[in-house]
């Protein structure tokens, strides 16, 4: 039989405590004599009595024989011992949670100062501002929002973003984009705004020379803004969060002023909103308008993202609260 350690209170193997049970039970004996009883080689005996010598459990005596003490005295001792040794751990383990959020901590300034360092605002040449955009339209998620002016060039015309633009409508990232309405009057751009709109763009325009000011909002991540001074001109890429809050409310507002290119889009968006109200499903709507699902569910996700609500049950409240696009459609 091999001496194996039990997961028991006390660290007693299985020979230790048979041994010990025996001397417990018998007349005291040298160890010889309870080797004999047990059946065990001297050797056996030997290294059971080492342990229970080593724990205070029995001794032997000058005698040779082996006495026990008493086990209320002994093990209750072992026991104390014990519960100690789980105080003093349950300190530590306390101390070791108590330093969690300080090693976090120094975790986090770790991770800042090894990152890359992304400044809250860049310069960008004309030459630059393409690899850019190509990269924000790769690497951000959430609605991307436009306002345009009317310039026959650009970084919007490169190919590499048109087809990024494509890929994110069909993937069914929201795209909205607030042009002049002068972008009619000329056929290069009134092209580009057509390629766009079948691409699933969401379109809107003002009636007068454009807004103040152009700008590209990458979700929540970055703006880039257009300086002004002709097609040629330097951008500003922004990332801090409130700058870029800032520009998508102004965004909004913009919106709100801005109007589809014809009543059909208003009355289109209206007929959408009272199929939903009558419980149709997506596929129904796209059926009833002759449009994509994808298409569809841009719209849905357009609308509610203008109203700010994330249900279309919230959706038909704001629509009932207040004038929507829908009602511009009908006047």
């Amino acid at each position: 039989m091999t001496d194996q350690p039990r997961p028991d209170v006390l660290p007693l193997s299985s020979d230790t405590e048979t041994l010990y049970r025996h001397v417990l039970r018998s007349r005291p004996a040298r160890l010889g004599a309870h080797a004999e009883s047990l059946g065990w080689p001297p050797a056996r005996a030997e290294a059971a009595i080492d342990v229970l010598e080593s724990l205070r459990l029995a001794r032997r005596g000058a005698d040779g024989v082996v006495r026990a003490e008493d086990p209320r005295t002994s093990v209750t001792r072992l026991l104390d011992d014990a519960e100690a040794d789980l105080d003093r751990r349950r300190r530590e383990l306390a101390g070791l949670r108590g330093s969690l959020e300080t090693f976090v901590g120094d975790y986090r300034r770790g991770v800042r100062r090894t990152r890359p360092q992304v400044p809250p605002w860049e310069r960008l040449t004309p030459g630059e501002v393409v690899p850019v955009v190509e990269h924000l339209m790769r690497t951000t998620d959430g609605p991307l929002l436009q306002v345009a002016g009317a310039e026959r060039s650009g970084p919007g015309r490169a190919d590499e973003i048109r087809r990024r633009r494509a890929e994110a409508a069909s993937s069914g990232r929201v795209l909205r984009t607030i042009y002049p309405a002068s972008v009619q009057e000329a056929s290069a751009t009134r092209d580009v705004v057509q390629e766009r709109a079948a691409a699933g763009e969401l379109q809107r325009f003002l009636p007068t020379a454009g807004a103040p000011v152009e700008f590209l909002v990458f979700g929540r991540t970055a703006v880039l803004l257009d300086e002004g001074d002709g097609p040629e001109s330097d951008h500003l890429l922004l990332r801090p969060a409130a700058l870029v809050e800032a520009f998508v409310t102004l965004f909004e507002g913009l919106w709100r002023r801005a109007r589809p290119l014809g009543p059909e889009d208003a009355a289109q968006d209206a007929r959408l909103l009272e199929l939903l109200s009558l419980g149709y499903k997506d596929e129904a709507v796209a059926r009833q308008l002759g449009l994509g699902l994808r298409t569809v569910r841009r719209r849905i996700a357009a609308l509610m993202d203008e109203h700010g609500v994330h249900t279309r049950f919230q959706l038909g409240l704001s629509v009932a609260a207040r004038r929507g696009p829908a009602d511009d459609g009908r006047r």
